[in-house]
């Protein structure tokens, strides 16, 4: 696969492994960006789904949140698009899909939208999987592990490790750790998105994923990907220079997604006009 940077709709719509999405993300030095959907938020406009608005603006990698599994649908489209809402996705914005499942306890209910070999089954037509955890009761480490594990037993896919706490960034060998079990990349809070979130902190953290040979991804979350555009901007800058390999934005901004106008502003600054308009401008035929 080339690298994110030169790939167009066609290259999106090929089959592509863990690996190589990967390495096709690390090939783009800093220059990618995900943006997160939540699947049952109702669109900004009627019209279009929030994720043909997020990839006008700028976005190469479409990550659905809170997708029901077993009765897939995002707010806005149909089975018009596609039988499954990947594939509805994919062909209405020509971007990389993935999914977000929730990791809960083990002996928690996964419901339709946390993690489960079921539920894992039922999106195997997403370009790549998330998993997600919270600071909740069960969702230790340990328990990461395992998942991760499971995931890639069961796909070949792309996968990324999201853990949060509420005390803001983990120690860098808890990241790394997710890389050792399996995972292509992980997950940590941008700088200044979150308490304690400091260069010196989110780039030993980056160094310890890079180091074991995964995809350092900085996401800006906790309701800051509605801030003004100046902040995203200082925000995107900081984990560029913390060595970040792809920008993520949650979806907590407007209409459960980030403001586009923000995530064009971070496309500008971390990769320039020239591949944010091309971006932004290419046709879906190419």
């Amino acid at each position: 696969m080339k690298r994110i940077l030169n790939c167009r709709t066609t290259d999106f719509a090929l089959s592509v492994t863990g690996p190589e999405l990967a390495q096709a993300i690390a090939s783009s030095e800093g220059r990618v960006i995900m943006t997160e959907v939540a699947a049952s938020a109702a669109p900004l406009y009627a019209e279009i789904t929030n994720a043909e608005l997020l990839s006008a603006f700028g976005a190469d990698l479409i990550l659905l949140k809170g997708l029901n599994c077993q009765q897939q649908q995002v707010s806005g489209s149909s089975v018009a698009f596609g039988e499954t809402a990947v594939a509805q996705i994919k062909r209405l914005t020509g971007c990389l899909v993935g999914v977000s499942l929730e990791v809960l306890a083990e002996d928690a209910a996964q419901g339709t939208t946390g993690f489960s070999s079921e539920n894992l089954a039922r999106v195997q037509d997403a370009d790549f999987i998330c998993l997600t955890g919270y600071d909740k009761p069960g969702v230790t480490t340990q328990r990461m592990h395992q998942v991760i594990r499971q995931t890639c037993e069961a796909c070949s896919k792309m996968v990324l490790v999201a853990k949060f706490y509420s005390q803001g960034v983990a120690q860098p060998e808890e990241y790394a750790s997710y890389i050792t079990a399996g995972a292509h990349g992980a997950i940590v809070p941008a700088p200044a998105s979150c308490r304690g979130a400091s260069e010196a902190n989110v780039s030993a953290a980056i160094a310890a994923i890079q180091q074991a040979s995964g995809l350092a991804v900085t996401t800006i979350s906790s309701s800051q990907e509605g801030a003004d555009c100046a902040t995203v901007r200082e925000i995107g800058l900081a984990s560029k220079r913390c060595g970040s390999d792809m920008h993520n934005f949650g979806d907590a901004g407007v209409a459960g997604m980030a403001d586009p106008e923000a995530v064009k502003a971070l496309s500008i600054a971390i990769r320039g006009r020239r591949h944010t308009w091309v971006r932004m401008a290419a046709s879906l035929h190419r």
